[in-house]
Parts: C-alpha cells; structure tokens; sequence
C-alpha cells in the first residue's frame, strides 16, 4: 500500500486532501430532465449551465449574485409590476380627463 500524496493517488484523491474543486462536475441526468432544463433556460434566456448553476446554488441557499440573470419568477413579478404600474397610469389619466370634464361642464 503507498502512503499517501504517492504515485497512485488520483487527481480527485489530491484534490480532496487540499480542499480544492475544479468546478467542473459531470453529471448523469434522464433525458426527459435535461430536455426540461432545456427549455426552462431558454424560457429564462440564459444558458442551460447558467440557469442550472443558479438553481444548485438556490437549493442549497445562496443567494443570487446581481451579475446573474433574474429567474423567470423574478422577470414574471417585474413584468407584472410593470403592467400595473401601466394600468395605474391610464387610470390616473383616465380620471383626470373627467375632471376636465366635469369642470368645464360646472363653469357653463
């Protein structure tokens, strides 16, 4: 048997010893998960090891950096805001011009 740091210590088995990833890591998937990964990304509009990097690092509780894309539900929510903040605004407009109205209609 060899001691260790010997010639027949792996790259891995070094790599352990130090503390120290690569950040490469192979991964055996079903196809249907990678086909469904797939099109969440590109749903998302970022890249497949982009958006599965972003949902490792949600599962296990980082949070997203601000140079990350938002997620679909982060896009989702501001999508909507933007909407109402669309519809408040034809609202507001709405109301205005019915004061107009009914001020013109008062000084008659």
């Amino acid at each position: 048997m060899e001691a260790a740091g010997g010639p027949q210590d792996s790259t891995a088995d070094r790599r352990k010893r130090a503390g120290t990833h690569s950040g490469r890591l192979l991964l055996r998937m079903p196809e249907s998960l990678h086909a469904e990964l797939a099109r969440a990304s590109e749903r998302a509009g970022v890249s497949l090891n982009g958006y599965i990097n972003e949902a490792l690092a949600e599962a296990v509780g980082r949070r997203r950096s601000p140079s990350r894309p938002a997620s679909d539900e982060a896009r989702g929510g501001r999508r909507f805001l933007e909407r109402l903040l669309v519809v408040n605004l034809v609202v507001i407009a709405g109301v205005g011009a019915l004061v107009v109205v009914l001020l013109v209609q008062a000084l008659r």
